[in-house]
């Protein structure tokens, strides 16, 4: 509780997901906004001393980030695919995949449309592009999925 009111609630049904200049599109779903950093030793004994007393030590080591996937309804827009294409073409040895890099974000929302939370995703680009699976019996919309990998991820709100 913050000032004596209740936190706000969120929901996982408001939210937005956009990246510099890729915007306006209908997301289904964002997943794998994870990081962690492992101990070194961890809960191993990392040796016996004098007297058979064990060594325990945890240390913290590098932070991992896990890909985030990111599934949009899929229009005749192809700006994301484009993207994809453009970091991971490899003309000669010569990718831009560095030079396409963005700035991500994952915003969620309160039942009034106000921004309740944050997360950014620093130096991101994607690694791998997903079309629709199309099938001639079914009613769902397609989508298009991708997989970012990213140097960084901040909750900022």
């Amino acid at each position: 509780m913050a000032n004596g009111q209740q936190d706000e609630l969120l929901v996982n049904c408001r939210f937005y997901f956009e990246a510099d200049d890729i915007t306006d599109k209908l997301i289904l779903e964002v997943s794998g906004l994870s990081s962690e950093t492992p101990a070194a030793g961890g809960d191993k004994v990392l040796g016996s001393g004098k007297q058979a007393v064990n060594l325990r030590q945890a240390a913290p080591t590098q932070v991992k980030f896990s890909p985030v996937t990111v599934k949009i309804v899929a229009t005749n827009n192809k700006d994301l695919y484009q993207w994809y294409e453009d970091c991971n073409r490899n003309d000669g040895g010569q990718s831009k995949w560095s030079e396409q890099r963005k700035t991500a974000s994952i915003v969620v929302y309160d039942q009034n449309a106000t921004e309740q939370a944050r997360w950014n995703l620093d130096f991101c680009y994607p690694t791998k592009y997903e079309g629709p699976k199309l099938e001639a019996g079914s009613n769902d919309v397609a989508n298009e999925t991708i997989t970012l990998v990213h140097q960084g991820i901040k909750r900022v709100n």
